[in-house]
């Protein structure tokens, strides 16, 4: 049987392929811009008929009738998206899962064991192999386990090169077809804080240096300023807007990498449209999966390796919360470790976590991000002893090997002028200094 033949012998309706779905399944649904939205529904339009089905995907950012209250299949983030948020506020029960990013797949596979997959892929090629396009969720290394792979085909997914991110047609039991916009992320425009912020990053970036960076004004905001620079890599979970405008631009063109020279590789790419086009098919944009991106020993393989990533708030010993609010998880752990250790195991090598000195409340009022200790129940991302530079609008603490007495001065030095004596009273009556 040729792949064509086959191809047409496992084509059926999205309601059809989710008819296969039974009692007791665990559906793993790639997210970000691989979600399957038509399967997702057709899934909650049998709510009523299966019983004991539990639900994983991540990023979610397309209306899915799955996250609403009337639907009581377990459901579980990896790492919460808008859509996601929302619907814990709307009193959809959402459960997390807490782990580094570079364990995706073994943690999908030993703590979820998904016995159905649903995934968005390009188009069949010549050799039987559908591509993982944007966000290949680890797929390839799940589908072999799962008693059911359902394929949606998406004709407006581009084509990502990759030497893995696929599978074959003989590992799918049920393709379905239907062309759908690409789910977009914009850049935004940085604002003059988060410039500000950036600017004490910039100005430490070697030309050459090898860049993770992540997503969010301040990200946007060191990235886009990079324009300068020269023979710049990439090497990353996530590859962003800024890092096309990069490319374009000619600041990036990874030839100083040991690795993969000349080629930036990533885990998942989003962004815009235009992005998109410019990586359809494109050699220089190599996606791997996230156990190779996100393992600290291959970042530090990188000279001079750059990852720079937001928090949320920091305490005055250099604990990082990034994830959460107090106890109400906010998006999920992601990669934020596995970069700010191999960035640190690198030659030449530096870790940046950024934020802007205060938050506003909905009362209009301001209350500093750096405190003296996270409420009771914080969600900790990175622990003290990994953080090597907290960076904020007046300036950077390096943290690196230093005391606690060392760190409190450090963090009221780079505190918002309003909250310093506080954080000093406090920190003095704590045994800080």
């Amino acid at each position: 049987m040729s792949f064509k033949q086959e191809y047409e012998k496992k084509k059926m309706s999205f309601k059809d392929a989710v008819k296969l779905v039974q009692n007791g399944d665990n559906v793993y649904m790639a997210g970000s811009s691989n979600l399957s939205v038509p399967l997702a529904d057709e899934l909650y339009n049998r709510k009523d008929e299966l019983k004991d089905i539990s639900v994983l995907s991540s990023l979610v950012s397309n209306e899915i009738k799955l996250l609403g209250t009337d639907c009581d299949f377990k459901y579980t983030s990896t790492f919460l998206g808008g859509v996601e948020r929302a619907a814990q506020k709307n009193g959809r029960l959402i459960d997390n899962m807490c782990y580094q990013l570079r364990n995706n797949s073994k943690m999908i596979q030993n703590s979820f064991n998904p016995s159905v997959l649903f995934f968005m892929a390009a188009p069949m090629d010549d050799e039987g192999y559908f591509n993982l396009s944007l966000a290949s969720g680890d797929i390839d290394s799940l589908i072999d386990k799962a008693r059911l792979a359902v394929v949606h085909v998406n004709d407006k997914l581009p084509y990502i090169c990759t030497n893995e991110n696929r599978v074959h047609i003989s590992q799918v039991h049920a393709i379905c077809e239907q062309s759908m916009t690409v789910l977009t992320l914009p850049s935004g425009v940085p604002s003059e804080l988060d410039k500000k912020v950036a600017s004490y990053i910039v100005e430490r970036i070697p030309n050459g240096a090898c860049l993770q960076i992540g997503i969010g004004g301040i990200a946007n905001a060191v990235g886009f300023s990079l324009v300068n620079h020269k023979h710049l890599g990439i090497y990353t979970e996530m590859y962003t807007e800024s890092m096309f405008y990069l490319t374009k631009k000619g600041a990036v063109d990874n030839s100083c990498k040991k690795m993969h020279t000349g080629v930036s590789v990533a885990g998942f790419l989003l962004g815009s449209q235009e992005m998109y086009d410019f990586a359809d098919h494109n050699p220089a944009i190599l996606t791997r999966p996230l156990i190779y991106t996100n393992d600290p020993y291959l970042v530090a393989q990188h000279d001079n390796f750059v990852s720079v990533n937001a928090c949320l708030q920091v305490d005055m010993t250099g604990q990082v919360c990034s994830e959460a609010i107090g106890k109400a998880q906010f998006s999920g752990t992601g990669g934020q470790v596995d970069f700010v250790r191999g960035a640190q195991m690198s030659k030449g090598g530096m870790s940046f976590i950024a934020m802007h000195s205060t938050a506003e409340k909905k009362d209009g009022s301001r209350i500093s991000k750096i405190v003296m200790s996270h409420p009771e129940g914080s969600i900790i991302t990175t622990g003290r002893t990994d953080v090597q530079y907290i960076v904020t609008e007046y300036g950077i603490a390096d943290l690196q090997n230093k005391s606690r007495m060392q760190r409190a001065k450090a963090m009221i030095a780079i505190a918002h002028p309003d909250f310093r004596d506080e954080l000093t009273y406090q920190a003095k009556k704590d045994g800080y200094l």
